[in-house]
């Protein structure tokens, strides 16, 4: 899957801003969801499915560690 310019802006962005990898995921997931301007219906799908490969995991541990 390639990546465009103004994606890859944005994950510098949010990663020069410290923030946990987990939120930057579900932030550039639900961001690339709601542009329906800029990116057509078929990419949002395919980024969807693979951040979403990505966060699963993550979401797991995370609610894992804050139960314990």
């Amino acid at each position: 899957m390639d990546i465009t310019p103004q994606e890859e802006e944005m994950i510098k962005a949010l990663r020069e801003a410290s923030l946990p990898p987990l939120y930057v995921l579900i932030r550039i997931r639900n961001d690339i969801l709601n542009d329906t301007v800029n990116i057509e219906e078929s990419r949002r799908s395919d980024v969807k499915k693979a951040l979403e490969k990505y966060i699963s995991p993550l979401w797991a541990d995370y609610n894992q560690a804050r139960n314990e």
